[in-house]
């Protein structure tokens, strides 16, 4: 005998239409969970693993990201404040940042404030041609930046010229001239030193010589209008204070000064005249001198005035006749302010008798 079927249900047909939609929507229902369940841990396990691992990425980028260099704050210069002509020297600069570290690794931009008395090249070598008149300043540039040293030179210059003798007489001639200057790198000049003259003429009967001086410039100038001027490269030699010194000057022959034009003085007193005449165009600095058998007299080197004009001399001449000279420089032997001209031209001039009563 078959058992009766439960309640509900239908003889042969199994699980009831709605259980089935009960078992569908508690699967559909368990599914989503376990879809949420993974995307959660997903996340997490994201959350847990990516962003350290992108924290660790961006502070090794940070780490490895080169650190600028330093900039150039200021910049130094190693070297002398006093330069011998001729001699060679190297400059050094440095670069330092704000703290005072010296840089490597930079390359300076040399530069001169006057290049005809000290060079200076691309590595800092230095040519040191002649004697300053003021302080020349070296400059080093980098970055923006610049350096300075302020040097002065020092040594033995040479300066070649002609000398036109007595224009206008019977003994009239071309001869030759030079004028050497010296600044010693102390406060005074020892002994007196001979300047050996070298060159193209022959100038045995120069007789130069430098010191001894309380103060530590000199100079001395000297000429033979029986020396014909030849062109080239002379030299002078001096050893003084135990070092020698040397410089070269080039000698143009075709250069002249012209002498003293219609010269003629008119003394009333003593000591007072009137000058009256022309200068050369290149005359920039004269000299009186009074000549009998007697020592000469001559009065201290002036600059060319214009003409006619009233002098005075500090003292009154002797009674007596005298053959006056007049002497044009192209230049002031005894100037160290300011720079020796290339050229050193002089002429000599004679004027009328002169009585004094």
């Amino acid at each position: 005998m078959r058992d009766a079927p439960a309640p509900g249900t239908r003889p042969g047909r199994g699980l009831r239409l709605a259980d089935v939609w009960n078992l569908r929507i508690w699967t559909v229902i368990s599914f989503s969970q376990l879809l949420l369940s993974s995307l959660k841990f997903t996340y997490t396990h994201l959350v847990k693993t990516f962003i350290p691992i992108l924290g660790l990425s961006l502070l090794l980028a940070a780490c490895s990201t080169p650190t600028p260099p330093p900039t150039t704050a200021s910049i130094s210069i190693d070297g002398p404040a006093t330069l011998k002509i001729g001699e060679d020297k190297t400059l050094t600069a440095s670069a330092k940042s704000n703290s005072g570290t010296v840089l490597s690794g930079h390359t300076f931009t040399w530069t001169s404030s006057a290049p005809s008395i000290v060079a200076v090249d691309a590595s800092g070598q230095l040519t040191v041609k002649r004697l300053s008149a003021s302080p020349v300043t070296l400059t080093a540039t980098d970055g923006g930046k610049s350096g300075t040293l302020s040097v002065t030179t020092y040594g033995l210059e040479l300066t070649m010229g002609t000398i036109n003798y007595l224009p206008g007489t019977t003994d009239a001639r071309i001869g030759t001239a030079a004028l050497v200057k010296f600044r010693s790198p102390g406060s005074s000049i020892h002994g007196t030193n001979a300047v050996q003259l070298t060159g193209p003429a022959a100038l045995t009967r120069f007789k130069l010589k430098i010191g001894p001086l309380d103060t530590n410039e000199y100079s001395t100038y000297n000429y033979d209008a029986d020396v014909k001027p030849v062109n080239g490269s002379y030299t002078a030699t001096a050893t003084i204070d135990g070092v020698t010194y040397t410089s070269s000057a080039t000698l143009n022959s075709t250069s002249v000064l012209d002498g003293f034009q219609n010269g003629s003085l008119q003394f009333t007193t003593a000591k007072d005249f009137r000058i009256s005449g022309k200068f050369a165009s290149d005359a920039k600095y004269y000299q009186l001198g009074f000549y009998t058998e007697a020592d000469p007299i001559e009065v201290r080197i002036k600059e060319v005035l214009p003409l006619p004009a009233a002098l005075t001399l500090s003292i009154g001449l002797p009674k007596g006749t005298y053959s006056p000279g007049i002497t044009s420089y192209t230049l002031l032997p005894s100037d160290f302010s300011a720079l020796t001209p290339d050229i050193f031209n002089l002429s000599i001039t004679t004027l009328p008798d002169i009585n004094i009563n």
